[in-house]
């Protein structure tokens, strides 16, 4: 099977950009074919042959399309307008590339929130082979722009359908919750049936590092119980109720790793809650190399999101490859996998009060219990393994194939 795996967000911090990496390498050490295509490589991979598998990056025309997109993210307003244009150049180049071996079907990674486009493009083609990975972006409260929603309103619904009958769309999701919403009132349920959960997997870090060594080459102080909370600061993410909930809680650190992408202040926000000198803000992208130092250097990670968020975050598999407890809002499939897998503790979101009770429940914890939690991690990371979710996503695209549908027509 010949896939031609797409990824526009691969350059972006906010995208987990070495998930590409990973989930086309396990697709390709499962026997697949498989090709990467970026728009301009992997953040904080220079070098393309630093993945195993053929790797495809439109530097052509990415430079000169990254200089106009990189002008538009100077303004907030017109985001939006960057990203899409960077998904759109991507996805076109690689489709229509003329050198691309008549791959099988077109895997595309995080295709919300700019769903309308492959099916926008399906009313251009015959016989395609699309499988969709959705995030949830367009969930009950949409992260999305307003030319996003409009994008995918009913009122396309009929061009849609077209689209989706004349091509074979696959779509995967990784969580019960997302499923739901995309195989139920989406779209007025033109995606029925077509929407298959596949959890996500993460593979497991070559060798932990010891607390003492990473927090000393991080700075941290040896002596204070440390709450990391990384990643990209999008507006799904809650650090209100942590900022609170901390206030009353002495001798704990709060590090924010990660760039911050949304109009959230975090270091104000620190200030006005009387904490600042409790929290340490770093708004950069965090290299695969760096990221052990920070998950060994913590206590615990904090998960913190808004009530309706219906994403399923990576940074809970993250933590579990560390042997690291979650502090997590109790928000969707999060809570529910926290809870039955006891790797950490959860609080009610947007709920400060709630956070405080329940940092104190973690802190007042035994060293007996914590190990136990750290067990339990390898127990859950063994059931969300990267090469099972690699098994059960070709598993997806051979059960969705047409019979009597050759190779991707080429139009």
């Amino acid at each position: 099977m010949k896939i031609l795996y797409v990824c526009p967000w691969a350059h972006r911090a906010g995208h987990y950009p070495q998930a590409a990496a990973q989930e086309s390498g396990a697709l390709a050490e499962a026997g697949a074919d498989v090709c990467l295509y970026t728009f301009r490589g992997l953040l904080g991979d220079k070098v393309p042959e630093g993945v195993t598998h053929r790797q495809a990056v439109s530097t052509w025309i990415g430079f000169p399309v990254g200089i106009l997109t990189r002008m538009l993210t100077v303004s907030t307003a017109a985001t939006f307008a960057a990203q899409y244009i960077e998904f759109l150049v991507t996805l076109l180049l690689a489709v229509r590339s003329r050198k691309r071996p008549g791959y099988d079907v077109v895997y595309l990674r995080d295709g919300d929130p700019f769903l309308f486009v492959p099916l926008f493009m399906g009313l251009f083609s015959k016989r395609r082979r699309w499988v969709v990975s959705l995030v949830g972006i367009l969930g009950k409260r949409s992260y999305a722009g307003l030319p996003q929603r409009l994008l995918c309103a009913p009122v396309w619904r009929p061009l849609y359908r077209r689209s989706l009958s004349r091509n074979q769309y696959t779509f995967v999701c990784q969580n019960r919750h997302t499923g739901e919403l995309f195989n139920g009132p989406f779209l007025n349920g033109l995606l029925s049936g077509r929407v298959t959960v596949i959890p996500k997997g993460v593979p497991i870090p070559d060798a932990s590092i010891p607390a003492t060594q990473a927090r000393q080459h991080l700075g941290l102080p040896k002596d204070k119980v440390i709450l990391l909370h990384f990643g990209a600061l999008h507006p799904g993410k809650d650090l209100a109720p942590v900022l609170e909930g901390l206030r009353g809680i002495p001798d704990t650190l709060l590090v924010h790793a990660g760039a911050v992408t949304s109009s959230v202040d975090p270091v104000g926000l620190a200030r006005r809650t009387g904490i600042a000198d409790r929290v340490i803000v770093r708004d950069c992208y965090v290299p695969e190399a760096e990221k052990p130092r920070y998950f060994c250097a913590a206590d615990a990670v904090v998960l913190s999101y808004k009530k309706d968020f219906l994403q399923l975050p990576a940074m809970l598999w993250e933590a579990a490859t560390f042997a690291v407890p979650a502090i997590a809002s109790d928000v969707g499939e999060l809570g529910e996998l926290v809870r039955r897998y006891e790797i950490g503790l959860v609080f009610e979101p947007e709920d400060g009060s709630s956070f405080a009770d329940v940092l104190s429940a973690f802190l007042g914890l035994t060293a007996s219990d914590r190990q136990t939690m750290a067990r339990n991690c390898a127990r859950f990371c063994d059931d969300y393994s990267l090469d099972d979710w690699a098994r059960r996503s070709l598993t997806a695209i051979r059960e969705s194939w047409t019979p009597g549908h050759g190779p991707i027509a080429d139009d």
